[in-house]
């Protein structure tokens, strides 16, 4: 498991030498030296609230999460080594071996014994990238020890990282970063989307999609579906009037189109398919479209040489991510 574990920030210094030097994280509401506030015992919840003098028993509540901690869990501190930055801590084993209660005049009685720690060095800033989401969330993380799993992967890709690169600096990020990683995660949503819908046949389906991009682009199609005997093969046929681009051009240009719902690589089959078809034709140009992540080489040297165009499955959801920004403002 992983928590965000809230501290008293006046007290910084004194959590990282303990931290430094003896290898454990530190927590307050622990009755400094004057009361026995041990969070094992059974009285404890509500010795706090008294000794505290605590309007309701919430935090002395919430500070019995410590009796749940299990070796590997991660404790992640906002704020610490220093404002604006963020250290990761490895539980050292499972309560109560984790746990030492010691008497303190700052309070800071609950010791958690770490494994090790990450970010203590500055290598971590709040406003990274990998953290926006959880940064968002922060300010209504209030109170001491409050699981985050759905952050989990975040913080472990963090820790991957500097297990292989120590000298690894996770830095503030730039918007221009956050909206580049927002627009590969729609984009990745996206085609998750179209790899659950039928391939054709359907209203809903991938070729149905790329038809409406084509639509979207000013084409018309005036055919689908046309085969011959030969092993040619054409999803779409499609036509679009010259004037539309050009007020200096007459008449119109045909696009004759493969659509192919596929995972992974696409071979050249699509291609040649293609070709198969417009050999005769030699002023009408041809576009496979994949939800592939690649093309094979064999595949992109017969378009190159061919003058057909290739696209993959990212291509064909950056262009469904503008037609769906069309639709929003229409």
């Amino acid at each position: 498991m992983i928590y965000n574990y809230r501290f008293d920030r006046s007290l910084v210094s004194g959590i990282l030498q303990r931290l430094q030097t003896e290898d454990t994280l530190s927590q307050g509401w622990g009755g400094g030296r004057e009361a026995n506030l041990n969070v094992a015992d059974d009285d404890f919840v509500a010795n706090c609230r008294t000794y505290h003098h605590l309007k309701t028993t919430r935090i002395p509540s919430n500070l019995t999460r410590i009796r749940d901690l299990k070796r590997g869990d991660l404790l992640v501190t906002p704020h610490l080594p220093t404002h604006g930055e963020v250290s990761i801590h490895v539980v050292a084993d499972d309560f109560p071996a984790c746990y030492q209660y010691v008497r303190d005049d700052d309070h800071q009685n609950h010791r958690i014994a770490i494994e090790r720690s990450y970010g203590l060095g500055h290598e971590v800033s709040i406003r990274s990238l990998g953290l926006a989401a959880w940064y968002g969330k922060l300010q209504w993380l209030r109170l001491p020890i409050i699981p985050i799993p759905q952050h989990e992967s975040s913080f472990r890709s963090i820790i991957d990282k500097l297990d292989k690169a120590p000298e690894y600096r996770f830095g503030a990020s730039l918007l221009g970063e956050y909206l580049d990683e927002l627009r590969k995660s729609v984009l990745l949503q996206l085609r998750g989307k179209l790899e659950d819908i039928r391939s054709s046949g359907t209203e809903i389906s991938f070729e149905a999609i790329c038809e409406q991009l084509l639509v979207s682009a000013g084409y018309r199609v005036v055919r689908r579906n046309q085969y011959d005997s030969e092993g040619g093969d054409v999803d779409l046929r499609c036509v679009r009037e010259r004037s539309d681009a050009s007020p200096f051009e007459a008449g119109q240009t045909t696009l004759c189109v493969q659509v192919k719902k596929h995972t992974g690589t696409t071979d050249d089959s699509s291609v040649k398919q293609l070709l198969a078809m417009i050999a005769d034709e030699p002023s009408v140009d041809g576009c496979v479209m994949s939800l592939g992540n690649s093309f094979t080489e064999e595949a992109q040297e017969m378009a190159n040489n061919n003058g057909i165009l290739l696209m993959t499955g990212d291509i064909v959801c950056r262009l469904l991510l503008e037609e769906l920004g069309r639709q929003a403002d229409a």
